[in-house]
């Protein structure tokens, strides 16, 4: 493993009230790396992701992001928004697209949304506004390309499939420019042949753009296959942590998911 971390977590603990949902968890993340989090419900997994991303502020421990410059960031403290704008992206398990607007119109909204040209330039529509939205139009048409919804542009993302709604909730988080992108249980939805595109897009976001991926997912054939490493959850604490076959085989993991054998495990959705 390279010593290029992109995340770094340390010692994480966070509680709400009496409740400890995270329990001294350090993990991290090498640039480039397809990162698996993996544990039953209420492992902690959610609860991680949005302390990585700004939304949770953990009461405990150290959460560090290095950007392409090579400048580590503290995550603890700082605003979503602030987050995202240090070049971490995310998806959600349940779908947070607008429905009423085309796929297009979804993915120039994650374009836009590092313009920062304010609420002025947003209403004059100067040049620099003009030449930033046929930007944004470009950027989108790209993306969209990239992802294989280019001739559902115009579609209302309502319409859909689940499949095409991941797809698209993919490419409106690449539309931020991340660095490193979140995705929370990306497959949740779909069908064998769409978790296979979706399986092959992940991979091509980070071989082709360079984006480090860190996956939430209950499907562990889905797990297995895509991931280079993976962190096991229960109960808020790290329990197990290596390659797929290292995790595969590890006894305090087959306990979490209820005793279930290696093959089990293997073939869950």
């Amino acid at each position: 493993m390279s010593d290029d971390r992109i995340f770094d977590v340390q010692n994480v603990t966070l509680r709400f009230g009496g409740v400890v949902s995270l329990n001294d968890v350090s993990l991290h993340q090498d640039r480039g790396e397809i990162l698996a989090v993996i544990g039953p419900n209420g492992a902690g997994k959610t609860s991680l992701f949005n302390s990585l991303t700004g939304v949770y502020q953990p009461q405990e421990g150290v959460i560090t992001f290095v950007g392409r410059d090579g400048k580590p960031i503290s995550i603890i403290g700082k605003k979503p928004h602030k987050v995202s704008g240090a070049g971490v992206a995310r998806t959600f398990q349940a779908s947070r697209m607008f429905s009423a607007l085309t796929t297009f119109e979804n993915v120039k909204i994650g374009a836009e949304s590092h313009r920062g040209f304010g609420a002025v330039g947003a209403m004059v529509k100067g040049p620099v506004t003009r030449r930033g939205e046929r930007a944004s139009d470009a950027k989108t048409v790209e993306l969209l390309d990239f992802v294989g919804l280019r001739a559902k542009a115009n579609t209302l993302s309502a319409s859909l499939s689940y499949g095409d709604r991941r797809r698209l909730e993919i490419a409106r988080g690449l539309a931020t420019n991340p660095q490193v992108l979140l995705l929370d249980e990306p497959a949740a939805g779909t069908n064998p042949s769409e978790k296979l595109g979706l399986a092959n897009l992940i991979r091509k976001v980070r071989d082709d753009m360079g984006v480090s991926i860190l996956l939430i997912e209950h499907d562990m054939k889905l797990v297995m296959s895509l991931a280079e490493r993976l962190y096991v959850l229960n109960f808020g604490s790290v329990i197990a942590q290596g390659t797929p076959a290292e995790v595969r085989s590890n006894p305090d993991v087959i306990e979490a998911y209820l005793g279930s054998s290696a093959e089990e495990m293997e073939g869950q959705t």
